[in-house]
């Protein structure tokens, strides 16, 4: 619809009613002055302001910042910076996967907006995996897609000079920091924003007194906040995604950083085993799904290195394989510290609050806490994810 561009319309950064935004996209030229706009909110995150725009045929996603968590208030600030760093960094995702972002259409860094495509008549991922209704591909699109975002924008494609301008450019320091707080903290440390029934206290409890489980942890925390690998998205769940019958569609790149390969893979599979464990009758397919999104991933990563890698130790025998190896590892732990958070932290998900009898409710969380744990702690000795089947099979 536009070509994508970084104007300011005002000259400080103040929050846009209703009425403001509707003026604001027809001074854009998005929408003709006499065109009556209807505005929607279509807000599923925690932190952004989220409308739909139409008039008639024509719509557009417009999304505005506030310098806090929406809804948590002023007491957990966030950096307006992210809308530019959402912005760069699908416009990265848009030269390496063309067609499988969204199109930025404009972007304006003082009042925190970012204007891009709308994406229906797809369905956010989350919805789709809850009524069943994903498409038979979209697992594998995704590991093909993260492989090829990854590879791309790591050393064994981009000139080291070129990475580490990017790499600064998006830095992405607040973000990131609420990414540690969020995935290895405070879920370990009896938060207050933590959310659960009350029957898993002592199970919650016991999180911040597991020696063992809590230096697995460290560890896993340390190398998310040293490793960078390449630009990640950091905070890939099956929300983050639009998926339908032939397309699958990244979006929502305001937590991306450089950080470990396996970061992405570990949140993503996480929400499938999750959602699994949360509707028994999806528990087989689901983990069949992430098995997809493992081996779509690894193929397209070997393709990638053996045919378009410019660093030169990947002609290396066996550099490939520690690699993998490294990459596999970091994916079960990240899988597992993604399941413990989503289990009981302020970062709630339906799939995992649909169910309305308490005790059904708690008994799968409980389910999805264990895995967790399970992973975190065992993530050395996992060597595939069929060693994790019997997690999945049907309940009898």
């Amino acid at each position: 619809m536009g070509v994508f561009a970084n104007e300011q319309l005002y000259n400080a950064y103040r929050f846009l009613e209703t009425e403001d935004i509707i003026q604001y996209v027809k001074n854009l030229d998005l929408f003709l002055e006499s065109e009556e706009i209807e505005v929607i909110e279509v807000s599923d995150g925690k932190i952004n302001h989220v409308y739909r725009l139409r008039s008639g045929e024509k719509t557009v996603i417009f999304k505005q910042a506030v310098p806090y968590a929406r809804v948590v208030g002023e007491s957990m600030p966030l950096p307006l910076d992210r809308v530019r760093i959402e912005a760069q960094v699908m416009e990265q995702y848009a030269k390496i996967i063309p067609g499988c972002v969204p199109e930025v259409i404009h972007l304006d860094e003082v009042m925190a907006v970012v204007v891009m495509e709308d994406m229906l008549p797809l369905e956010v991922g989350r919805t789709a995996l809850i009524n069943g209704s994903e498409s038979a591909s979209f697992a594998a699109d995704v590991g093909e897609m993260s492989a090829k975002t990854l590879f791309y924008t790591s050393d064994f494609y981009l000139e080291s000079p070129v990475k580490k301008k990017l790499q600064a450019s998006l830095a992405n320091p607040d973000m990131r920091q609420l990414t540690e707080e969020l995935v290895f903290d405070w879920p370990y440390s009896n938060h207050e924003t933590n959310v659960f029934e009350e029957g898993m206290r002592s199970e919650v409890k016991f999180l911040s007194q597991d020696q063992r489980l809590l230096l697995e942890v460290a560890q896993l925390k340390h190398t998310f906040m040293t490793k960078s690998d390449a630009l990640i998205h950091g905070d890939l769940h099956s929300g983050a995604i639009f998926v339908g019958e032939d397309r699958t569609v990244i979006f929502d790149t305001e937590f991306a950083l450089f950080g470990p390969f396996g970061f992405d893979l570990g949140q993503f599979i996480a929400n499938l085993f999750l959602n699994g464990l949360a509707f028994p009758a999806y528990k087989e397919k689901r983990f069949e799904q992430a098995k997809e999104t493992w081996y779509a991933f690894a193929e397209t990563f070997a393709h990638l290195w053996q045919t378009k890698s410019n660093e030169r130790y990947t002609k290396v025998d066996g550099f490939h394989t520690i690699i993998m190896e490294e990459i596999f590892a970091d994916l079960i732990g990240y899988t597992g510290c993604e399941l413990v958070r989503r289990a009981i932290s302020i970062a709630q998900i339906p799939d995992m609050n649909i169910e309305q009898d308490e005790g059904l409710r708690m008994a799968a969380r409980k389910n999805v806490l264990e895995l967790g744990k399970y992973l975190i702690m065992e993530r050395k000795n996992i060597q595939s994810l069929e060693q994790l089947s019997h997690w999945f099979q049907a309940t009898k």
